[in-house]
């Protein structure tokens, strides 16, 4: 004898398109799992730290100025080597060796996109005017 009854065609697609959408789902949950991770990875600082001599013969105005001219150059120099670099902070610390005593002139810390708009480091540095003291300059 013979069945008549009439099963749909759609249930077996149901089945399959439920398959595939889990699949969907999981893939979307893995991908945005390793974009997350990826671009935590991208953002890396990078920080510097030089130091340089104190000439008590030019006084501190000449040695900030040559500060923020190394300060310049570490930056730029960071944003070029390391594409993954997003930001970048640079100390200079002026060194007086003769009284043994050192402090931070500037301290410039600027991001990739900052630095490519307006790469001058008196726009984005902080400046310790009380060095001058500390260090024992005119």
């Amino acid at each position: 004898m013979k069945n008549n009854s009439h099963v749909s065609p759609i249930f077996p697609v149901v089945k399959h398109l439920r398959r595939f959408t889990n699949y969907l789902l999981v893939s979307a949950i893995a991908t945005l799992s390793t974009l997350a991770i990826a671009s935590s990875a991208v953002a890396e600082r990078r920080e510097v730290d030089i130091r340089m001599l104190v000439n008590q013969d030019e006084g501190f105005e000449v040695m900030t100025r040559k500060a923020e001219t190394l300060a310049r150059s570490a930056a730029q120099r960071a944003f070029d080597r390391e594409v993954l670099v997003s930001d970048v902070s640079v100390k200079v610390t002026a060194q007086n060796p003769y009284q043994d005593q050192a402090a931070i002139i500037l301290q410039l810390i600027v991001s990739r996109n900052e630095w490519s708009s307006r790469p001058d480091p008196k726009v984005w540095a902080t400046y310790f005017p009380m060095a001058k003291t500390l260090i024992g300059i005119r």
